[in-house]
């Protein structure tokens, strides 16, 4: 299925901003692209239904280069369902395919001895074949690999490497920044509350409660260099912990904290939240949702923080 040189360093650009990219792919697969009764559920039958999306709309549209759009979506969750199958993680083929340098690879479970299956160009074969099977005939292939390997092995699983955004957030210590960082919060909130100028019952972690902060912000920091000088100051901290809070009493959210040096991604650095649990739950940090609603909103634009609150997915 695969060309080039497979690589699995985490330091390779291209792979770590492709993982970063696939939550936000599924996401749009689930509400651009299939009917709204189809449920993505990560098992092999959905493939099935994805399939039939994807010839439909090439039928209608025509071609789509490899590694844009609706297909690049469904690359995205076809990964995952054969993750899901057989294990391992993404890696990152050097050869190209379509208009990409390079692109995303499954690689099984280390047990199963398989070699690097690309999505892509599953996903190409099923549009060019035309079949409507060639998805769901591809995993379950590496459902027969599996199978034959726990009858040799019967204390044998495949392991499925984290996909962030995507697979339930694992159970982990909080980080001894981010510790701080709440503590912190906790301690400066009443000083919070003072410099916002409004009283200590406005804010009551309600989702209604999310406008009136956005409005504020709209107010104080209304473009980048504005929002980026005030971002260690008061204003902005106590800010983003109040989304972060918001979202973990209203949504059942979970801050959560990667120390740069020791991960390269995105979210690596700054509080963000996660939903322990949630398969496919949703991921935020709330430092960046302010900014998206105080500076990067249209002109009459509202209601940013409150729309992100319910993105959340339920457990």
């Amino acid at each position: 299925m695969t060309r080039g040189e497979t690589v699995r360093t985490g330091g390779v650009p291209d792979l770590i901003v492709w993982i970063d990219h696939v939550p936000d792919a599924i996401d749009r697969l689930r509400e651009d692209h299939l009917p709204d009764d189809v449920r993505l559920d990560f098992g092999v039958e959905s493939l099935a239904h994805v399939e039939a999306a994807l010839l439909r709309h090439h039928a209608a549209e025509g071609s789509e280069e490899l590694g844009s759009g609706f297909v690049n979506d469904a690359t995205a969750y076809l990964g995952e369902v054969l993750l899901t199958v057989a294990g391992g993680g993404w890696g990152w083929d050097t050869e190209p395919a379509g208009d990409m340098e390079g692109h995303p690879v499954v690689v099984p479970d280390a047990a199963l001895g398989l070699p690097p299956v690309a999505p892509v160009l599953l996903i190409g074969e099923a549009l060019s074949s035309r079949t409507g099977h060639e998805l769901t005939t591809a995993a379950r292939r590496l459902g027969e690999a599996v199978d034959g390997l726990r009858k040799e092995r019967p204390d044998w699983e495949p392991v499925k490497e984290h996909t962030p955004g995507v697979d339930p957030e694992p159970e982990v210590p909080v980080h001894p920044w981010l510790a701080d960082w709440l503590a912190e919060r906790e301690r400066a909130l009443s000083a919070w509350v003072e410099e916002t100028g409004l009283t200590e019952e406005t804010w009551d972690y309600s989702a209604s409660s999310l406008d009136v902060l956005e409005r504020l912000a709209k107010e104080r920091v209304p473009s980048a260099q504005r929002f980026e000088a005030a971002e260690p100051g008061l204003f902005l901290q106590g800010a983003a912990w109040y989304v972060g809070e918001v979202a973990r009493r209203v949504r059942g959210a979970a801050w959560a904290y990667m120390d740069p040096e020791e991960h390269d991604s995105t979210w690596a650095g700054q509080p963000y939240m996660t939903q322990p649990g949630v398969r496919d739950g949703n991921i935020a940090a709330p430092m960046a949702e302010l900014y998206a609603a105080a500076v990067m909103a249209e002109e009459g634009e509202s209601g940013v923080l409150r729309e992100r609150l319910s993105w959340y997915k339920e457990s």
